[in-house]
Parts: structure tokens; sequence; C-alpha cells
């Protein structure tokens, strides 16, 4: 079974070589980085790694994690025979026994297999949590606020789920060569794996979630109560572009927008700049409603 790891990097070289050495030490066929313009050191460390299994695919600037994945995608599909790709960051990586463990699955059909990605300390990483059923009503958003169980997999029993994240999905060679151009690389940043899973989802391919295949991903130390004003304009703006983007199938309900924005209005008020953070998300909405892709500037 034939494995190939594509990874997507920017500015962050030390958790990149954490990445790297784990990726390394299993029996990946081919390994794919995509640097997008990192200004760290990252595109010389990366030049000086002698492993035959590194294909390295630099970009001059940096367009999001989206456009990597898109642009990681493409280079396998036009370059590498493989069977299976496995999708994350450059600071997650998988168990020691990952590939022993998905080869025991023994999948034969074309297909998506979500893997259980944890913290350092061995706790589920919500954000990367495939959703299973959407949030329709204004019942049911209330409902994912103290139960997201309900709507999400859960922790340790396999089931069938309606999207992935990037952070742990592996997809079947067959699948990305007829679909990797709906990987939405103008989305930047948010939204862009689960618009991905969703989308193969309502063409009718099998995204799985099996919980022993494990995926670790460093998540340490990040603030919770705030987010830098640009990280919320692409949440919001993403959010709405999928009444755009899937039109009366939209991933996200009305009900669910109206509450995850309330959410992103609250933690701009924490900010600093309060009035900034406001308008921006208010931009955020307008560009959403208006179908508009061009990348965020302050």
């Amino acid at each position: 079974m034939n494995l190939t790891a594509l990874i997507v990097t920017w500015n962050r070289l030390p958790q990149l070589q954490n990445t790297v050495k784990a990726t390394l030490a299993l029996p990946f066929q081919h390994i794919v980085i995509v640097n997008n313009g990192s200004t760290d050191g990252t595109k010389s460390w990366l030049d000086e790694l002698g492993d035959s299994r590194i294909h390295k695919v630099h970009e001059s600037e940096n367009r999001g994690g989206a456009e990597g994945f898109y642009l990681g995608s493409k280079y396998i599909s036009e370059n590498i025979d493989t069977e299976w790709i496995v999708f994350y960051d450059d600071d997650a990586w998988p168990s020691a026994d990952f590939i022993e463990q998905f080869k025991a699955l023994n999948l034969s059909a074309p297909s998506v297999a979500c893997t259980k990605v944890i913290d350092c300390d061995g706790k589920l990483c919500s954000m990367n949590l495939p959703w299973r059923k959407r949030m329709l009503s204004f019942k049911d958003n209330l409902e994912y606020i103290r139960y997201p169980e309900n709507y999400t997999v859960e922790g340790d029993r396999p089931c069938e789920a309606i999207t992935c994240s990037f952070v742990g999905s592996i997809v079947h060679a067959e699948i990305l060569k007829k679909t990797y151009t709906q990987i939405l690389r103008e989305l930047f940043i948010y939204f862009d794996d689960v618009y991905y899973g969703y989308s193969l989802h309502l063409q009718g391919y099998s995204l799985r979630y099996y919980p022993s295949l494990i995926m670790y991903h460093d998540i340490g130390g990040r603030p919770k109560s705030t987010l830098p004003v640009w990280k919320s304009y692409y949440l919001v703006r993403n959010m709405f572009l999928s009444r755009a983007i899937f039109k009366e199938k939209s991933f996200f309900s009305v009900s669910a927008i109206l509450f995850r924005t309330t959410k992103y209005f609250l933690i701009a008020l924490k900010s600093p700049d309060k009035i900034k953070s406001v308008s921006i998300l208010f931009r955020a909405i307008k560009d959403g409603i208006t179908d508009n892709r061009d990348p965020f500037k302050q």
C-alpha cells in the first residue's frame, strides 16, 4: 500500500522540523512539502534535506493554507504514482504506528479516511473533528453549544462523516486527481477542508472516521478568547461564502451563520481596537454576501 504525506508550512520552522522528523521515521513512499513563501529559513533548511522521498514545492509568497493544499494536491496528482495521500499541517504528525494501523483497515475502494487528532496532552482537538451532520435549525445550534458530539464525530467510535480536516485526512489518489480543483484556494484559510470534504460527500464519496488512526497536533498555548482581526475576517467571510458555494445545499444554515457571527463579534468587542475589529467583521459579511473572494487587505 503506497502512501504519500502532504505537508503545508509557513514560518514555523521549529515545528516543521519536528513534523518532518516524525514523518521520515515512517515508511511513506513520498513526502511532499509545500513551503508557502516562508521567511524564517524554512527554504534553506528544506533544500538541505537529502532524503530522496522528499519533494519540495516552494512558493514565492504566502497565499494561505488552502492554496498550499491545492498546490500540493496538484503536484501529487500530476507527478507521483501513489494510492493514498495523508494531509497535515507543519505542526502535526502521525503516530508511530499510523501506517500500520491504516493498512490494518484494508481499505480497497476509493474513499476518505478521517483520523483521530489529539493534542500533545492526549486530548481531542475539537478544531479538527469532522462533522457527521449539519446544524440546520435554531434548536440545532442551541443543542450544538451544549452537546457538540451530537453533530461531530465522537472520540472513540468509528462512523460516517460529511466533512474532513486537512489535519489527518487520508484521501485516495483516484479521488484527489478528479477533485483537487475543488479545494478552494481563494479561501486562504478556514473551512477550505470542511468545504472540500462536504463537496466530496455531496458527490457520493465515502468519508469515514477511524479513531484507530492517531494524528498529533501541537496546538499548545493558542489563545481562545481573542483572534487576530485578519483571522476573524476569513472565518466570517468564508462562512457566508458557503451560501454562494453550495447554494441551497449550503453547509452552514442561516441560523448557524448568525450564531457563529455573533460569537466573533463578541470576541471583537474584547479587542484593544474594538472599532477596527468590528468594522472588519462587517466587511467580511459584505464580502461573503457579495461573493468577493479577493485576499484580505488591511
